[in-house]
């Protein structure tokens, strides 16, 4: 049978495809080579020429949903992809594909990352510290004192009076009895989050350095729990309301629904963001003290007034919850807080604090190093020192 791949042609359509001037016929082509063995090096060698800023694999994680936009378009990849046990998008590829991946990103935006052998700029982040992503960790209070320290591997069961508490991983879950034996607190370090089932089955997904305090059985006539920081609830149809109180003037009040709360002590504003349902966000102190909330809107408070916002990014406020950062429309500061709780580091600035706004989305499971490379190429420099202090240039 001839050989219906040729080497000149890859070369053809890859220098084509460099100067943006391909058919969408011609790219599928160009993605077809990739699946020829034979020529797969001479592909490495055209990728390689191409001087990318930062890895192939970084620039994926940083353009992860457009990427996946882009391919999703491209029939003959995903149904392909689709075919092949385990498929999980893009990242179960490999690193050609995470390269050609951007390339064509670059291409159908028109912006163009890469340089044609431009001697690299001399990189300003220290190499001797790394700090690696948050994982499944915890400390569970109980209503004695007594403190269980929980992460990723456990397995086990707490008796508590007549409430029993299993954990598997990163899930603590509750099955209650007839009344409460005290108050529990779950509680997340910087680097840490977790997962609750609290004894009514409403679930709730804890974020780093993030605290809730509840009974181990609702057994009043309403369910109140207090968060500091941030959580997603899924709260449990039920005939006692739930409520979620922030602080002595600031509550949440559902019956079942989902939302997520933000309400750390380093940010100026608590935001109340619902998915699903119906709930009512109340704030004593202020002109406005209730404001009712219908799906795909947000409540904010801060130490004056209570807003409704029915403008909301629903996939910045999820984020988090599906294992990204969104940091579209934030500026440096507020983007360094979310990384300093995470990562579990301290931000110092050195200078002046870069007045801009960020856009796109990364991994929460990249390793800061990774993090702070993407973040170069938007002109922000930092360095790490003594493992937990990022010192911001």
């Amino acid at each position: 049978m001839e050989d219906i791949f040729h080497e000149e042609e890859l070369r053809r359509l890859f220098g084509k495809f460099l100067q943006k001037d391909c058919s969408e016929a011609e790219i599928r082509r160009l993605m077809a080579y990739a699946g020829v063995d034979r020529l797969r090096p001479v592909l490495e060698e055209l990728l390689a020429a191409v001087d990318v800023e930062g890895t192939a694999g970084e620039l994926y994680a940083l353009y992860q949903r457009p990427v996946d936009k882009v391919f999703s378009n491209l029939s003959f990849l995903t149904d392909d992809l689709q075919q092949q046990q385990g498929f999980r998008g893009i990242f179960s590829l490999p690193r050609y594909w995470w390269a050609a991946a951007a390339m064509l990103l670059l291409l159908v935006s028109g912006t163009w990352f890469f340089m044609s052998r431009l001697q690299r700029r001399e990189t300003v982040i220290a190499t001797v510290y790394d700090k690696a992503p948050g994982t499944d960790k915890a400390l569970l209070t109980l209503s004695d004192g007594h403190v269980v320290a929980l992460d990723s591997t456990g397995k086990g069961q707490v008796v508590q009076g007549n409430t029993a508490i299993q954990q598997q991983g990163g899930l603590l879950k509750y099955s209650a009895g007839a009344h409460a034996a005290g108050f529990n607190t779950l509680s997340t370090p910087r680097g840490g989050q977790f997962r609750l089932v609290l004894p009514d089955g409403t679930a709730v997904w804890l974020n780093a350095a993030t605290s809730l305090r509840y009974p181990t059985a609702f057994d009043g006539n309403e369910r109140v729990v207090m968060l500091r920081g941030e959580a997603y609830f899924e709260v449990a149809k039920n005939a006692k309301p739930f409520r979620v109180q922030i602080d002595e003037h600031t509550a949440v009040e559902v019956l079942g629904t989902h939302f997520n709360i933000h309400a750390y002590s380093d940010e100026s504003q608590i935001s109340t963001t619902l998915l699903e349902g119906k709930v009512v966000m109340t704030k004593s102190d202020a002109l406005l003290r209730r404001v009712v909330l219908n799906p795909g809107q947000q409540a904010v408070a801060d130490k004056e007034q209570l807003l409704l916002s029915k403008q909301v990014n629903m996939d910045q406020v999820m984020a988090w919850k599906n294992g990204m950062f969104n940091f579209e429309d934030m500026d440096l500061p507020a983007v360094l807080r979310q990384l300093a709780r995470w990562y579990d580091v301290e931000i110092i600035y050195e200078g002046k604090i870069p007045a801009r706004k960020f856009g796109g989305e990364m991994q929460r499971d990249l390793s800061l190093q990774q993090v702070l490379r993407i973040l170069e190429r938007m002109d922000v420099k930092c360095r790490i020192e003594n493992g937990n202090r990022l010192i911001v240039m």
